[in-house]
């Protein structure tokens, strides 16, 4: 069931409350971001009921400089904060993956564990800069993992579906795991959105772990492949890099891409069969 418009309006509302509090407290110049401003005008549009359209969800990052080291923390609330927890992810250039999957497990632990139906952003931000330096400290401690993979290393591509996908700030986090982790795909924002990553069972595994962790909608892991299972023998990996895709937008809000050309993109990285047994339907009826 749909959360009623009224509760979604009181809800932005003390969204828009809560980010005017912490532009007050971190008031110097790139401390706080708000990734989209179209979007934000269009939530005081919503809420003071100059427009019925539901916006999008609020995004900002929070950046921190704690003794020369500087800590993003992207937010991302859901049209149901502060009934539901925020989605945050953390990010630091000294921090290896292994570091950042265990500093983002922990502050998520920690939200999850706060009473329901207050704001907790500044609460997440306190939490972060009494603890985010152990993670630096704890560096030689934390056992590296390598960035070579074994020659008998089972690779793996995770073909992920979301409801939607069009906070930047949750955009910027999965390319930035996906580079932290050296794994290959693209994610396809819009309704729906599209993951595809691939690599090592392992890496691909931690960052599917993170990735679902984050606040979603709907969010399932819809196809899994295995080179271990692979029986067209070849190259298993399709991708160079990871990227965004950014197709023609249709629809009544703009916000569909062009499946067409997803097709397309599929097909010239060898993998189009995947077309129908993601979305159930074959190229020319989509």
């Amino acid at each position: 069931m749909e959360e009623p418009v009224n509760n979604i309006k009181q809800n932005l509302q003390i969204q828009l409350d809560e980010l005017e509090s912490l532009e007050s407290m971190f008031c110097n110049p790139g401390e706080i971001k708000v990734e989209d401003i179209g979007v934000f005008h269009d939530i005081k549009d919503f809420v003071g009921g100059r427009t019925p359209s539901v916006p999008p969800c609020l995004g900002f990052t929070v950046n921190l400089v704690l003794e020369q080291n500087k800590f993003e923390l992207g937010v991302n609330l859901p049209q149901e904060y502060p009934f539901v927890e925020p989605g945050v992810f953390v990010r630091n250039h000294k921090l290896n993956k292994a570091q950042h999957v265990l500093l983002n497990k922990k502050i998520e632990q920690f939200l999850a564990d706060l009473p329901r139906g207050e704001p907790c952003i500044f609460t997440a931000i306190s939490w972060l800069q009494d603890h985010a330096l152990d993670y630096i400290e704890q560096k030689e401690a934390v056992i590296e993992t390598t960035d070579h993979c074994s020659e008998d290393a089972e690779l793996v591509r995770f073909w992920i579906y979301s409801h939607h996908i069009y906070s930047k700030t949750k955009r910027k986090a999965l390319i930035d795991l996906a580079d932290e982790l050296k794994l290959s795909g693209f994610v396809m924002p819009g309704k729906p959105g599209i993951i595809c990553v691939e690599g090592t069972s392992r890496d691909v595994n931690e960052f599917w772990q993170a990735v679902k962790n984050m606040n979603w909608k709907k969010i399932f892991c819809k196809i899994t492949e295995s080179n271990k299972e692979d029986s067209k023998g070849g190259t298993f990996l399709r991708f160079k890099d990871f990227l965004e895709l950014v197709f023609e937008n249709h629809g009544p809000k703009f916000n569909h891409m062009d499946m067409g050309e997803f097709y397309r993109y599929l097909e010239a990285h060898e993998v189009a069969n995947i077309f129908k047994e993601i979305f159930g339907v074959d190229a020319k009826s989509a």
